[in-house]
């Protein structure tokens, strides 16, 4: 995907120009024409130093703009107004330039949802299909303010997450450090000094000194095997849907980090099918969405097989329980919300009691993970102190 600077006429015959992202010439001119923009003037922008200087648009500036567009519209400003004004004068040049786009567009003639089409990987497909129902009904700064509350508490969860997975990642590599460290640098030293006294040596000396020598031999190999394993997972991953769908499955077993990735992705899409069936989506359209943002291949297919046979004409709750799309305790939940007509409010509950579950899950784990860490630690060192300080004692009580 090339940026393109461009330079146009749109609807009214004024002269507009902007960046857009585009695949290639083509796919520019469609892009400006769904914008009523005819094309005059194209050039690729510069990738020079593209991966350090170009800026991106974050989530939280995402959540800025949204914020400031809700309170904005709701004062009573005109939307294209509210937009001319954050492009001049946002914090981000990233935002800067989306906006200007948008803005171009608008000026156009086209909508705010279709505007925001160009750049449907900073916002998504859900947040464009809620902005296009807020336009439709009348209520965008209602629809504004559930999207900007919405991708605050995903923001969150994301946090939550990285908080489980980071924190034993950094412990468990100083771990491995220090070990390599003490395998490759300070235990030769001493096996040396060791092995001259001669005497037999015990089984803890004898394993220290095969697992240095291995570790010295193969050094490379050992940093270099699992970074090819990655690489292979994930050229795999991209080459077959099944295996995708197999990993995806398995991660959500992983020990300690499974149960915790899983509950937090099962409150992300209660609580999106929430926002998108209250503000009018339909069912099996909110459903279809929700199934992308789970970010996880074999939730997305359970999803896409509930929706096939709630448009078949089964009942929701009993979809979602051949499916496996939720535990039985939040199918009972979805069920009362169903019959009783409550659905949205059903799955607000089902978004919380998740959310919940998985912060209470990594509020337990985290003091839990220190102790672990340190027991493996002191193992690892009171096995070489043993191996090291065994022979040391034995020979000199023969010398006694």
């Amino acid at each position: 995907m090339e940026n393109y600077h461009y330079t146009g006429i749109n609807k009214y015959g004024k002269r507009v120009n902007g960046v857009l992202p585009a695949a290639n010439e083509q796919e520019l001119e469609q892009k400006l024409i769904k914008s009523n923009i005819d094309l005059l003037t194209f050039k690729k922008k510069s990738n020079s130093f593209s991966l350090l200087n170009k800026p991106k648009v974050t989530r939280k500036d995402i959540i800025g703009m949204t914020i400031q567009l809700e309170q904005l519209l709701r004062a009573g400003v005109p939307l294209l107004e509210i937009i001319n004004d954050l492009k001049d004068n946002f914090e981000s040049d990233a935002v800067k330039e989306m906006l200007s786009n948008i803005y171009e567009s608008m000026e156009g003639g086209s909508t705010f949802s279709e505007s925001l089409q160009n750049f449907e990987k900073e916002f998504g497909e859900v947040y464009i299909s809620l902005v296009s129902v807020g336009e439709k009904t009348g209520q965008l700064e209602d629809i504004l303010l559930d999207l900007a509350n919405m991708i605050k508490w995903e923001d969150e969860l994301v946090s939550k997450a990285k908080k489980v997975m980071i924190y034993p990642a950094i412990v468990a590599t100083v771990v491995i450090g220090v070990v390599i460290l003490m395998m490759l640098f300070v235990v030769p030293e001493l096996l040396g000094f060791i092995t001259s006294m001669g005497g037999e040596l015990g089984f803890a000396t004898v394993a220290l000194i095969a697992t240095s020598g291995f570790i010295q031999e193969y050094i490379l190999e050992l940093f270099l095997i699992p970074m090819v394993i990655v690489f292979l997972l994930k050229w795999w991953r991209k080459q077959s849907p099944d295996f995708r769908i197999k990993t995806d499955e398995m991660s959500l077993h992983i020990w300690i980090i499974g149960p915790v990735l899983y509950k937090l992705k099962l409150a992300r899409i209660a609580n999106s099918l929430a926002i998108m069936y209250g503000a009018g989506v339909s069912f099996p359209d909110s459903l279809r969405m929700a199934s992308v943002i789970a970010g996880n291949k074999y939730l997305e297919g359970n999803i896409i097989q509930a929706v096939r046979m709630i448009e078949e004409g089964k009942p929701i709750f009993e979809s979602f329980e051949e499916a496996a799309v939720f535990p039985s305790m939040a199918v009972r939940m979805i069920k009362v919300g169903e019959l009783s007509g409550g659905m949205d409010t059903a799955l607000k509950n089902v978004a919380y009691f998740y959310d919940r579950e998985a912060k209470e899950m990594i509020e337990k784990i985290e003091p839990t993970i220190e102790p672990i860490l340190t027991v493996v630690m002191g193992f690892v060192v009171g096995w070489v102190m043993i191996a090291v300080l065994g022979p040391i004692y034995d020979t000199i009580a023969q010398v006694q």
